[in-house]
């Protein structure tokens, strides 16, 4: 187990979050010590204020941890691009993506290196993502620019054919990864795992599924319409940025994210968000 751990480099992006009160990193840290393994870790701060001075993420003793602070907020695709830079220069093979809110059970370390012993002609291995409903938010179907959730997904090998993931942790080879020329840097949050998932399937066909659940505090449960709209803001400017290489993927696009504006309008009584459909996405 200590030589696969060897092989990877895990990225955590944090917005506005202690690093102590990540629940990724102490549900990981927890899993982690239970093999009495040690992690190479790159924190990526979009925070606006730097945590390096508090010295308090030192507190978990699985991590070694190499911090960088981002007051800009650049996003995932600078994050998970530059966290894959260091880990090559560090001769590692593997990237692993975490964002701050999954929960990992105390299993999951063991599962994805049983995983890349026992399957080494994959390239992406992914866990399942349920949300606290049990809905299955990752992998999802994928139609239309959109993921709709699957009632049901087998492990081990499955085809990209009409299926997605989402960013957090997925496990990435770093030649795969440089391949299909990592994150866009445009795409700050959302839809940056569906680009990336689009020119990576490009050269990989299959991904595989850990048999691993883990828990995903979805953030779109918000319900205040100033922090709802904030989001769609984001929503609208990464949908803005995608590649749109033909009408069809233009067309897509623009319903996506004007049926986000309907529904979000109709769930909170409140026009603000086609205004911002309009100045975010139409950019008029």
């Amino acid at each position: 187990m200590e030589n696969g751990i060897n092989r990877i480099m895990g990225v955590v992006v944090l917005y506005n979050t202690l690093i102590e009160e990540s629940i990724t990193l102490k549900t990981l840290s927890k899993s982690l010590a239970a093999n009495h393994l040690l992690l190479d870790l790159m924190v990526y701060d979009n925070s606006e204020y730097s945590q390096l001075q508090t010295g308090i993420f030192f507190t978990f003793k699985q991590f070694n941890i190499h911090y960088y602070h981002d007051a800009l907020n650049s996003g995932l695709g600078k994050a998970y691009n530059l966290a894959a830079k260091i880990a090559l220069q560090k001769h590692k093979n593997w990237i692993l993506l975490l964002d701050q809110d999954t929960n990992f059970p105390i299993e999951s370390i063991s599962k994805y290196l049983d995983a890349l012993k026992e399957s080494i002609q994959y390239r992406l291995f992914a866990p399942l993502l349920q949300l606290s409903n049990n809905s299955i938010l990752s992998p999802c179907k994928y139609y239309f620019k959109r993921g709709f959730a699957l009632k049901f997904i087998a492990n081990g090998k499955n085809s990209f054919k009409n299926r997605t993931l989402i960013n957090s942790g997925m496990l990435i080879n770093l030649d795969s990864f440089a391949l299909c020329g990592g994150y866009n840097e445009a795409i700050k949050l959302d839809f940056s795992d569906i680009d990336f998932i689009e020119r990576f399937k490009k050269s990989h066909s299959e991904f595989y599924l850990i048999n691993l659940t883990c828990l995903q505090d979805f953030s779109n449960n918000r319900t205040e319409i100033a922090d709802l709209n904030k989001r769609f803001i984001t929503f609208c400017s990464g949908a803005f940025q995608c590649p749109k290489r033909n009408l069809s993927d233009k067309f897509q696009y623009l319903i996506v994210v004007f049926l986000r504006a309907i529904i979000l309008t109709l769930r909170t009584n409140n026009f603000i968000f086609f205004k911002t459909f309009i100045k975010n996405y139409l950019r008029t």
